[in-house]
């Protein structure tokens, strides 16, 4: 058995790389997901199941090699068959991850079809208009600061900078942070991609004073203000790909609230504690 499935193997490969190099067999035209692909013991796999597979494993963000991932899948689908075959009668946690694909599948279809030839290019515009109206009047800044884990720390330092040393030179040698080594600088940010406690304290400095210590998650900081400026709007192409994404998005999530409101739903489980979610042995309990 193993020498004959060798052999269906390998002719498989050679079929493939004959596809290649003629590619002459099944015209862009025809060829479907429908299209027969692989054969086993009498079951027709189709070309479709080959396209899934791929873009579970590019879903997946894995490394694959371009050369032999064609090749690799049709191994993935002939042993996938080869083992389902063995089976006489689904246990309970083929039913159950069954039951649960055809729901993914099928919420992925209304999705698609949601989605489908949206958003237009009127929206999309639309959505860059009010983007560049919230863009302007808005600042960014430009500060530094000196990360230290405890109050006094940076009392010192905040007092060797009162008498005259450089901010750049004290955050090099003292800042636990990752900026430490360039002299603690920031760049350009936006104030809500700070934690409010460094935010609100940087709103009240003028360019080029620095704060008293400011406590947050972090540790202690002393913040410098740089510079301000008034936002840099992005051209549309620069943040098209994000507009289209937020736009489909929202309109799932409307339709989705469509939904909810008008449909009966009950949480039963109520009382299950969160923390079983990751217990693997009620699974393996149906693995009979």
């Amino acid at each position: 058995m193993k020498e004959k499935f060798y052999k269906y193997t390998s002719l498989i490969l050679i079929t493939f790389f004959f596809i290649q190099s003629t590619q002459t067999i099944y015209a862009q035209e025809s060829l479907s997901a429908d299209t027969p692909f692989i054969e086993v013991n009498g079951k027709t796999i189709k070309f479709g199941s080959a396209i899934i597979a791929f873009s579970k494993i590019r879903q997946s963000n894995m490394k694959f090699d371009e050369k032999t991932i064609f090749s690799q899948i049709i191994q993935q689908l002939v042993n996938e068959e080869l083992l389902s075959q063995k089976i006489d009668k689904e246990n309970q946690l083929t039913l159950l991850a069954i039951e649960h694909e055809e729901r993914s599948a099928k919420a992925a279809q209304m999705v698609s079809k949601i989605l489908k030839n949206f958003p237009n290019e009127e929206l999309v515009n639309s959505a860059y208009k009010n983007l560049t109206n919230e863009f302007r009047g808005s600042l960014e800044y430009n500060a530094s600061h000196i990360l230290v884990k405890e109050e006094d720390m940076a009392k010192t330092i905040l007092r060797d900078l009162e008498e005259g040393k450089e901010f750049e030179v004290l955050a090099k040698e003292h800042s636990i942070g990752p900026t430490g080594k360039n002299g603690g600088n920031l760049n350009w940010f936006d104030l809500s991609t700070m934690v409010p406690e460094f935010s609100t304290a940087l709103m009240v400095l003028s360019e080029g004073d620095i704060s008293q210590p400011v406590k947050t998650q972090f540790g202690w900081h002393l913040i410098k203000l740089n510079k301000t400026r008034e936002k840099q709007v992005p051209g549309l192409e620069e943040v098209r790909i994000q507009l289209v994404q937020n736009l489909r998005q929202k309109k799932i999530n409307d339709y989705l609230s469509s939904l909810t409101e008008n449909s009966e739903i009950n949480f039963l489980g109520k009382d299950i504690n969160p923390n079983e979610i990751t217990n693997m042995q009620l699974l393996e309990k149906l693995d009979d």
